[in-house]
């Protein structure tokens, strides 16, 4: 059984500015119904994913349950394999090739599409779209052939249900005045400009601070303590 597994850490921002920082995707955020026994995306570095390998009768769920249950995912590649649909290769010939870049972008695609949710810390928010640097890690398993691929990626979030073209225009709007001041400080040889957080109370990943329990008040107290010695009493002061 395959255990090859895409590993996302995110950042999340609204128009308010950054709400949450270094979080672990999990499939449950997608879709808390559906896709609560589901821990991992699992992931194909050596196979150039495309739509054609799919049939044409599956919904976008059903291609999704594909990289999240293990068996659909075994019986995913064994159809694959008895159709001669690639030829295998070696995690240095799919990285020389694009294939893992290629397979990065066909998952972060498919589960983060543009109008999708997202469920963070029971909150519901509305994909506008995702940021990604291109880069990937190859972390090694021990005993494994295959390395878990970890990526590190950014949402742009609208919180509720709908996201209205205003919606989207503003986060747009956002994203590209941040885009051009980068752009001007690396042009003059400045530092990136720094992503604005939003207020406490819309981060998600903020805990409330706890109360401070009252310090109790220490009372010094004396205590003599008497020590016979060849019939002779001595005594010391504590």
């Amino acid at each position: 059984m395959s255990n090859n597994i895409l590993k996302i850490i995110f950042n999340a921002s609204t128009i308010d500015g950054i709400i949450g920082k270094d979080m672990r995707y999990k499939p449950s955020m997608s879709n808390p119904t559906l896709y609560s026994s589901f821990p991992n995306i699992l992931f194909i570095p050596t196979i150039k994913l495309s739509n054609k390998l799919f049939d044409k009768n599956l919904g976008e769920d059903d291609i999704k349950k594909i990289f999240l249950s293990p068996n659909q995912f075994d019986n995913f590649l064994t159809r694959v394999s008895e159709n001669k649909s690639y030829v295998p290769l070696s995690i240095s010939q799919a990285k020389k090739k694009g294939i893992i870049y290629n397979n990065i972008k066909f998952i972060l695609n498919l589960f983060f599409s543009k109008d999708s949710e997202l469920i963070l810390n029971t909150n519901k928010f509305i994909i506008n779209n995702y940021q990604w640097n291109d880069k990937y890690t190859l972390i090694p398993v021990p005993g494994k052939k295959t390395p878990i691929v970890e990526v590190r990626i950014t949402f742009v979030l609208h919180k509720g249900e709908d996201l209205s073209f205003i919606d989207s225009t503003r986060l747009n709007c956002m994203q590209n005045k941040k885009s051009i001041a980068d752009d001007y400080n690396k042009l003059v040889g400045l530092k990136p400009s720094k992503n604005k957080t939003s207020p406490l109370k819309y981060n998600i990943t903020s805990k409330p601070k706890p109360k401070k329990k009252p310090k109790n008040k220490t009372v010094r107290t004396t205590t003599t303590t008497y020590n016979y010695n060849g019939g002779k009493k001595n005594k010391y002061k504590i």
